[in-house]
């Protein structure tokens, strides 16, 4: 019980600092992860790509809220330092719950000839896990093109003790401000993700950062060796620990509508 007061307290002020920044309540998106996942022998992500897009034509024809309000990306473990990234993860957003739910709850009761060609590549039977969460960006990019291959730098976190919205709030705000005084406005987008169900080790909340494209990717580890890593750290270590830190490569399905 502990437990759960403590998560329902942290979502709140993490949501509320969300609204310190930008004087209205930030948007907030559930999602979902098959983590931990490897691909059946001889298989990889090109194959799974291809049940991908069979799947967009599957979710055209038989799911009640459309392509449009569901985006999914493939994303593959290249720096990780932990055994439950796998060799993969699939990444699913949905624009919100109620959309979420019709969806997920068509694919229970409808989806199983779908499922059968997931599972020929990677279902969720190759998998760790399958998590429910709820995600809100800490910091938005605007205007992105495609492309095959974004990095996403991730972390497991833990929130210390007696930490408040207002410490979160100064964090957050210098960090964003460093970083747009850096050169890097709309190159990067980071989100916090909270875990609803589904969660087999024990932290707090995923933290995401998400760079626009390799260049940008080189931008940032140029700033962060310049004085962003040493303020980062003097910014976030006194609030949370985080473990898992790792670098994953994000390839978005066929059919995404959204970019970022």
């Amino acid at each position: 019980r502990r437990f759960i007061m403590k998560k329902i307290l942290l979502i709140l002020v993490m949501l509320s600092t969300g609204y310190a920044f930008s004087q209205s309540m930030p948007p907030t998106f559930p999602v979902e992860m098959y983590y931990g996942c490897t691909y059946e022998k001889g298989k990889d992500i090109e194959d799974m790509m291809k049940v991908g897009e069979e799947w967009r034509e599957w979710q055209e024809e038989n799911d009640p809220v459309g392509r449009e309000n569901y985006n999914a990306w493939i994303f593959t473990a290249d720096f990780a330092g932990a055994s439950s990234h796998g060799t993969s993860m699939w990444f699913g957003v949905a624009n919100n719950w109620e959309n979420f739910t019709k969806s997920h709850f068509n694919w229970v009761r409808n989806g199983a000839d779908m499922s059968k060609k997931f599972e020929k590549v990677m279902g969720p039977s190759n998998c760790l896990g399958h998590l429910m969460g709820v995600m809100f960006p800490t910091r938005q990019a605007e205007g992105w093109e495609p492309v095959d291959i974004r990095p996403v730098f991730t972390s497991l976190c833990t929130a210390k003790e007696n930490t408040s919205l207002m410490d979160f709030n100064s964090a957050y705000s210098k960090m964003n401000a460093f970083l747009d005084a850096g050169g890097m406005s709309d190159k990067v987008a980071m989100f916090n993700i909270f875990p609803v169900a589904g969660q087999t080790s024990d932290y707090d909340f995923a933290t995401m950062m998400v760079l626009r494209d390799d260049d940008a990717m080189g931008e940032l580890a140029t700033l962060m060796s310049t004085g962003g890593a040493a303020m980062q750290s003097s910014l976030f270590e006194p609030l949370q620990e985080c473990t898992q830190n790792s670098l994953m490569l994000s390839s978005p399905l066929p059919g995404n509508t959204s970019f970022n």
